[in-house]
């Protein structure tokens, strides 16, 4: 069947999002991912549910669940989430991580101005923390393109399976 113009519904405008209202990752055990991402990240518990949390981390919600899921690819660096960190902060929050036990991807950048890092919550999702400029010494980094994998950052080597809250007395997490 053709639709002749005079039939067809008046043009409109394009629908639009509004913003971001969650990104939900898999889990591989929940009470670990709510440690990981108010502990370590500073977020704030939302919604705790047995098979599903919800934490804000950064005015972000970020779902976490085990049931149903698909688990990430460990070379792989899409997908990914990214935060915006500013220089001081990226200094502090890389010291932070290693304190915990949990391995950190070099320091890199695209084109000297910006500095990014990578590392992953406990069940393998990639975090990227992205400073958009400031921090001493990007214009020293490695350089790699629009994707650090590869030539910059061994994905792989940011796989753990224990981590500790330096504050927690040794208590190892898994």
């Amino acid at each position: 069947m053709t639709v002749s113009t005079s039939d067809a519904a008046p043009e409109r405008a394009r629908p639009r999002v509004d913003c971001i209202s969650h990104v939900s990752f898999p889990c591989r055990d929940l009470d670990e991912g709510k440690r990981f991402y108010t502990e370590v990240l500073g977020g704030t518990l939302r919604v705790d549910q047995p098979t599903f949390a919800s934490i804000t981390v950064a005015n972000v919600d970020i779902g976490i669940g085990n049931v149903g899921c698909a688990w990430p690819d460990s070379v792989a660096e899409y997908p990914h989430l990214a935060f915006f960190i500013d220089a001081a902060n990226l200094a502090a929050m890389r010291t932070w991580l290693i304190q915990c036990g949990i391995p950190v991807s070099p320091l890199w950048t695209r084109t000297g101005r910006e500095t990014l890092m990578f590392f992953r919550d406990p069940s393998g999702n990639l975090i990227e923390l992205f400073c958009i400029e400031g921090y001493p010494g990007a214009d020293e980094l490695p350089r790699s393109g629009p994707a650090g994998h590869g030539r910059t950052v061994d994905l792989q080597a940011l796989w753990y399976s224990e981590w500790t809250l330096p504050e927690a007395g040794g208590r190892t997490d898994r």
